[in-house]
């Protein structure tokens, strides 16, 4: 269950909804949810997260993630890309427990919907941006 729950935080950091270069469609910022990550070999299991995302050029953003479960603490980094005004994909990591993989996010003004998957399994975030 425990490389299960790294895996599904290593998909919330990469699978952040799509948003906006500006106004409250931002990426940019702190972001708080929950959601569930499902590795191939275990049980489904619900998580919450905080989400930071930093701009590092006009369409880059870096991303550290800090998740936890009920019995663990995951945290993840990755890279972020804006492809369209509200959409994001990306590429996550946990060294904790190697584990990367792809993130894909929606924004849409102050929440936002990540996606994440890997070779160990998948997850999916609802968030809520900071104010």
């Amino acid at each position: 269950m425990k490389g299960a729950v790294a895996l599904f935080l290593s998909l919330a950091l990469l699978a952040w909804p799509n948003a906006s270069q500006a106004g409250s469609d931002s990426l940019e910022g702190d972001w708080t949810g929950s959601g569930f990550v499902k590795p191939n070999t275990g049980e489904k299991e619900r998580v919450l997260c905080k989400i930071s995302y930093d701009k590092e050029s006009s369409n880059t953003y870096s991303v550290r993630a800090d998740c936890a479960s009920t019995d663990k603490r995951i945290l993840q980094t990755g890279s972020i890309l804006q492809v369209r005004d509200n959409s994001f994909v990306g590429n996550f990591h946990n060294a904790e427990y190697n584990v990367s993989g792809r993130i894909r996010i929606v924004v849409n003004g102050s929440r936002q919907t990540l996606t994440l998957q890997s070779d160990r399994g998948t997850g999916s975030l609802r968030l809520r941006k900071d104010r």
